[in-house]
């Protein structure tokens, strides 16, 4: 009995002096980073990537001025035209825009026949930025259209032609009434007409500087309709063109972003 007791006294001290060695080693291993291999749970994935943020939907407003127009005048153009624009950017991908100008023209053909107008012109329409998916506000490429019209007011009359011999002044013979004979005086002012027209555009935008960007677009215009004067058609249509049933068109704009906090 005593024997058996002994043994087992003997097994207990044994025990407890492995378990003593045990503890320090596993402490060490721990510290060491030597744990044991533990699956780990499956992580939340996040919700979207930072370059996949949402676009917000107002993006800024745009203030453009068409030089194209004063710039052909200065290079001998028999027309001034120039207008202001206003687009505002909503998603980076569509952008309402709203276009008002002025044109002017003063000028006579080789018959003499002498045109002269001043009249306004609007134009209304929508963007598309093809590039929108790229998130890059700095450039634009875009299509879009536009309706367009002007109130015109305009002067059309024949110049007068001096007699060398007997002084004074001699009706344009250009305007030969060649049924009744003589020369026809023409002499029409203050004539009204009102031009609607629509228009298809390429464009493109770049930023140059902060809020300044600079942008180019080709226009292809239609006459839509047109209310005249019974006396003579406009020779010339602020915003349009030459009064035909289709004109192409360029614009050359400096342009201004409006600041504007998200």
């Amino acid at each position: 009995m005593v024997q058996k007791t002994s043994d087992y006294f003997i097994v207990i001290a044994i025990s407890l002096l492995l378990l003593s060695l045990a503890i320090p080693i596993g402490a060490q291993q721990q510290q060491q980073g030597y744990l044991p291999h533990v699956p780990k749970r499956d992580q939340p994935k996040k919700e979207k990537d930072s370059q996949e943020e949402e676009i917000p939907f107002y993006n800024g407003t745009y203030v453009g001025l068409d030089i194209y127009g004063l710039g052909a005048r200065l290079f001998g153009s028999d027309f001034l035209n120039s207008e202001i624009s206003v687009a505002v950017n909503l998603k980076n991908k569509f952008i309402p825009t709203f276009e008002a100008g002025f044109g002017t023209t003063d000028t006579w053909n080789e018959t003499g026949i002498h045109y002269k107008s001043t009249a306004p012109f609007f134009r209304i329409g929508l963007d598309y930025n093809t590039m929108a998916k790229k998130k890059d506000k700095s450039s634009f490429l875009y299509v879009g259209a536009r309706y367009g019209f002007s109130p015109i007011s305009y002067d059309v009359y024949s110049l007068p032609i001096k007699d060398p011999i007997y002084g004074g002044e001699l009706a344009n013979p250009s305007l030969e009434d060649y049924i009744w004979g003589g020369s026809v005086p023409y002499n029409r002012l203050g004539e009204k007409a009102t031009v609607q027209w629509f228009e298809l555009l390429l464009g493109v935008k770049v930023q140059i500087y902060r809020q300044f960007y600079m942008g180019w677009s080709v226009r292809m215009k239609w006459k839509i309709s047109a209310s005249l004067s019974e006396y003579g058609n406009p020779w010339m249509v602020p915003g349009f063109g030459k009064y035909n049933s289709s004109n192409l068109g360029i614009t050359y704009s400096l342009i201004y972003k409006i600041p504007y906090t998200k």
